[in-house]
């Protein structure tokens, strides 16, 4: 088998079903829960179902755990025990880096290389095209065997976690940022103002990319964290007046009270709030 799928779900279907595309290629999956539905599946993609997690794994050049995150290191438990020298156990699941970490030090035999793979897009759609990030010892191979097939792989040149602690990180700015906006929607619906609010905020960002956003706020929060916070002070009484639930909003505000312990006008600089966010963001983390 060319590459063996643990968990035959709708991701791996997907998957399969691009990379079918793209020439001959011996796919095998094995599932706890085989369904008639999931045997059609199977079938239309031509992927051989396995009764066990040993068939499956016996003869894959890759193995790619495609579960849950909750699952990911029970499994890896069970399959890396029966794999051999020149086989690559890849982890696709969207689950913490300190899961994948924990995966890649678990005893293997000499050999079998572990990846740490991050899905940064929805498979449905892209199927095998979907971007991922890769990482750890056995990246370069999967990627060397799958580029050629359209798969869009990014190796990185770091140790196993790294690929799913940016796909978590990236979670906290694009799942965060949405519900600060319904915060600030909901309140400006009930004001009135909604649509200039929408405007008045793109005549801020202005077109400004996500480096030159953080040049623009990092510094400047640390050093204006009293000031910012005594703001969000009555930006919560704005959303309360509302009624509106103002969670992100009080949470921002604590945020800065932590930050305003700490003298970073002194830290910085006379010259801080022109600092790098690279830099600021060196100096926080020391500080922290």
């Amino acid at each position: 088998m060319d590459i063996v799928f643990i968990g035959f779900g709708e991701a791996a279907y997907h998957l399969c079903a691009g990379l079918r595309t793209t020439g001959d290629l011996q796919i095998g999956a094995f599932d706890a829960n085989v369904s008639p539905a999931l045997q059609q599946r199977a079938d239309q993609q031509h992927v051989t179902l396995f009764d066990s997690l040993e068939n499956a794994c016996r003869d894959a050049r890759f193995v790619v755990c495609l579960t849950s995150a909750s699952s990911a290191l029970g499994i890896a438990r069970k399959v890396l025990p029966l794999l051999v020298a020149g086989q690559t156990y890849v982890d696709m699941n969207s689950a913490a880096p300190t899961v994948k970490q924990a995966i890649d030090q678990l005893p293997r035999p000499a050999g079998v290389g572990f990846c740490d793979s991050a899905v940064m897009g929805t498979v449905p759609g892209n199927n095998h095209r979907v971007p991922m990030l890769l990482a750890g010892s056995g990246a370069a191979a999967f990627a060397e065997a799958f580029t050629p097939r359209g798969m869009q792989l990014t190796v990185l040149e770091a140790e196993a976690g790294a690929a799913s602690a940016i796909k978590m990180l990236k979670s906290v700015v694009m799942k965060g940022l949405p519900q600060l906006l319904l915060e600030a929607f909901q309140a400006g619906e009930k004001f009135g103002v909604l649509d200039t609010l929408v405007a008045s905020l793109g005549d801020s960002l202005n077109g400004k990319t996500v480096e030159q956003l953080a040049n623009t706020f990092t510094a400047r929060t640390l050093i204006h964290a009293k000031r910012r916070s005594a703001e969000m002070d009555d930006a919560v009484t704005t959303l309360e007046a509302a009624g509106v639930d103002a969670t992100m909003t009080r949470a921002t505000q604590g945020q800065l009270d932590k930050l305003a312990a700490t003298d970073w006008a002194s830290l910085l600089g006379p010259d801080g709030s022109d600092m790098d966010f690279r830099t600021a963001i060196a100096h926080l983390t020391a500080h922290v």
